[in-house]
């Protein structure tokens, strides 16, 4: 009773049935408690298994800013979604609630959006807008340089892995 873990016992199964059937469950039982699942209980411990978090929001979608011990919106700036933490799944997020989040959320941030940008008289394009972009981009496109992409890419690579920024690292840089 003072133990930090219960037991799940699958010895009652069938060793093919596991192999068959809990192959993952069976290796990482192994790997990590040293338990032939066939023959020992599981040890269980209690554990994170999906991190929660995001920008915080309130219920319209709006980016709160929490300064001085006082929330303030953020003008302009909305979030839904995983990328936001409107705080209603409480200790646990439910596996199919991120999508009723999102339509939720989402919805919410377009009807606020809606009533605070009231449509105004919209002011005239220059008619060569963006020709400069473009004009940049061809420029780009139809360059005709010695140095190939494939060359490129690797010098590219070949620096990045030198100076240890892969993205597998333990070497802190900064």
């Amino acid at each position: 009773p003072d133990k930090d873990h219960v037991y799940l016992q699958l010895h009652h199964l069938p060793p093919e049935q596991l192999a068959m059937r809990l192959p993952g469950i069976s290796e990482t039982a192994m790997i990590f408690a040293g338990v032939d699942v066939t023959k020992e209980p599981i040890p269980v411990l209690p554990t994170v298994h999906y991190n929660m978090g995001g920008v915080p929001t309130n219920y319209k979608g709006q980016v709160i800013n929490h300064t001085n011990g006082k929330d303030s919106v953020v003008t302009g700036l909305y979030a839904c979604g995983e990328a936001a933490s409107a705080s209603v799944h409480g200790a646990n997020r439910l596996g199919a609630n991120s999508l009723l989040d999102l339509v939720v959320f989402g919805r919410a941030c377009a009807l606020t959006i809606t009533e605070i940008c009231k449509p105004e008289p919209v002011a005239p394009i220059n008619p060569n807008a963006g020709e400069e972009s473009v004009a940049n981009l061809d420029r780009l496109r139809f360059a005709d340089g010695a140095t190939r992409t494939s060359e490129l890419r690797n010098n590219m690579q070949r620096v990045r892995e030198e100076k240890h920024l892969s993205e597998f690292s333990t070497l802190y840089i900064f």
